[in-house]
């Protein structure tokens, strides 16, 4: 039987230490103070361990007290859940950029003033950010940080490294395969994995196979985890020994702990993802553009990746001046950006044809009623 973890859902359940790290001011103090001081608070809509609470009062402290009212969610569907009733009235939002279309037609967020955040020019060349952040060709938001979703196993077990996501199907593996609850996620990589054309855009025959390897990767799932602590340690204890891997630090916190875990891009592609920051209507205020300006920075990316073991949005160069170890850079895909086979080998999110139906047919999986 399939077992459902119940923590957080997301790979954010990995930054909740983020805010233990100690640093020096990482913020411009603002020119004019006193223009400020009526301002209302800035509240983002956001997931644990992305504004912790030590950095958001160093920010305050050097911006005349204007206030940062973080509201956490911890799930797509909650973005818009929190939204559309009206719960929460951010100026800021984070979600994936597969979201920005579903968000800009709701007008939940806003066209994204670049020339106001000149820190953009602190991300990496590589990452082709524009394209999915942008709706209609306007540019909606800018990233956050960005990272893979690969396929990861115990080398000490298996000793052949697998190509093909495939792997997860093998019968040999039966119960100690694993992946993640998030319905959108695994449809890409079942989309890959039954060579759908356009993994975004399935067909009705697409669809039909699709369904047909969820329900019988159902039986090779032992448990379907909620975070990455979850995936931890039920790999650590050998539980499972080869899944779909939300965030390759899975990968890295098993190997400090003396495990011999590989991940590896699967020759069909990889779904990756890129958490878009977006502006509300209500957020168009100098003060929250100034806030996100702020955030990247060379120095604040550089102790959110430290914090996080995240890609963060900086160069390799960068991210060394900023204070990154040759070792913590090595653990990311950063080094690896550059490389053709492995831009060529991604698949960033994009919004698909069918939430609703993914979405649904995920939850008969879950079930057991697919």
């Amino acid at each position: 039987m399939t077992q459902i973890l119940s923590k957080p859902t997301g790979r954010r359940t990995l930054l909740k230490a983020s805010g233990a790290l100690a640093a020096t001011s990482l913020f411009t103090p603002a020119l004019n103070l006193k223009a400020w001081a009526s301002e209302e608070p800035i509240t983002l809509l956001t997931w644990e361990g992305y504004q912790p609470v030590e950095w958001v009062r160093e920010w305050q402290d050097a911006n005349g007290g204007v206030q940062i009212n973080p509201v956490l969610i911890s799930s797509g569907d909650e973005v818009f859940a929190q939204l559309m009733s009206g719960a929460v009235k951010p100026d800021v939002i984070y979600a994936e950029a597969s979201l920005a279309g579903r968000l800009s037609k709701a007008g939940l967020i806003s066209s994204f003033n670049a020339a106001k955040v000149p820190n953009i020019a602190n991300i990496l060349p590589a990452l082709d950010w524009q394209t999915p952040l942008s709706v209609d060709g306007t540019l909606m938001g800018i990233p956050l940080h960005w990272g893979t979703q690969p396929l990861q196993y115990d080398a000490n077990v298996i000793k052949e490294a697998p190509t093909s996501w495939a792997a997860l199907w093998n019968k040999e593996y039966t119960g100690r395969v694993t992946t993640f609850d998030d319905a959108t996620v695994n449809f890409q990589m079942i989309a890959l994995y039954v060579g759908a054309k356009d993994p975004f855009n399935l067909t009705e025959e697409e669809f039909g196979r699709a369904t047909d390897a969820l329900r019988e990767l159902r039986g090779q799932v032992r448990v379907v985890t909620r975070g990455f602590d979850d995936a931890t340690t039920l790999y650590a204890s050998g539980e499972a020994v080869i899944g779909y891997c939300h965030l390759v630090t899975v990968v890295n916190s098993l190997r400090t702990q003396g495990k011999n875990f590989k991940y590896i891009l699967p020759k069909e592609g990889t779904p990756a993802w890129i958490e878009g920051t977006y502006i509300s209507p209500k957020g168009q205020r100098d003060v929250v553009y100034k806030f996100l300006n702020d955030t990247m920075s060379v120095a604040w990316q550089t102790r959110f990746m430290k914090a996080t073991a995240s890609n963060g949005v900086l160069t390799a160069e960068n991210a060394l001046k900023g204070g990154l170890t040759d070792e913590e850079l090595n653990s990311t895909n950063i080094p690896d950006a550059d490389n053709p086979s492995f831009k060529q080998n991604l698949l960033f999110a994009r919004e698909p044809e069918d939430v609703d139906r993914r979405i649904q047919i995920w939850s008969d999986f879950l079930a057991g009623t697919l």
